[in-house]
């Protein structure tokens, strides 16, 4: 029983982070076959540069992360111009960071360009996660003192 009750104490300690990956999953699963139609449509159909189509489906998919996440992972009331900007350079390291795995990918491992950007967020997954959490939860009051 005393092992039952230490994995069952520290599943309710981590309880509201695994849900809140969770959503975060979801929330990048959705944006990211979304993206993904909008990326092989430019570079299949109106043959657009892979990396330009790349950077373009990035931008707006950035955008909707930090909306997304904000409102539906991290529960958060407001809006705010810092984090959405701390959140753009959160995307922005996963953005430099995928785009090295496609290069690599389509150069080195002569993947297909259509097939590397669907493998290269497997890897930047779980950091992206936890640098959003920080950005998006960070308590802008926290560090205000309030004189009575």
């Amino acid at each position: 029983m005393l092992i039952k009750d230490k994995l069952i104490k520290k599943f309710n300690v981590y309880k509201d982070k695994i849900i809140e990956y969770i959503k975060f999953n979801i929330v990048g699963t959705v944006n990211f076959i979304i993206t993904q139609i909008f990326y092989l449509t430019l570079y299949m159909v109106f043959k657009v540069n892979y990396l330009v189509a790349y950077t373009i489906t990035s931008i707006i998919s950035i955008s909707a992360s930090y909306f997304f996440n904000s409102k539906y992972t991290f529960k958060e009331k407001t809006f705010s111009f810092k984090k959405f900007f701390l959140s753009f350079l959160v995307y922005l390291f996963e953005y430099i960071l995928n785009l090295g795995i496609i290069i690599g990918l389509v150069n080195i491992f002569n993947l297909s360009k259509a097939i590397a950007p669907i493998i290269a967020p497997i890897f930047s997954t779980i950091p992206v996660f936890f640098l959003m959490r920080l950005v998006i939860k960070h308590n802008d009051n926290k560090n205000k003192h309030i004189n009575n």
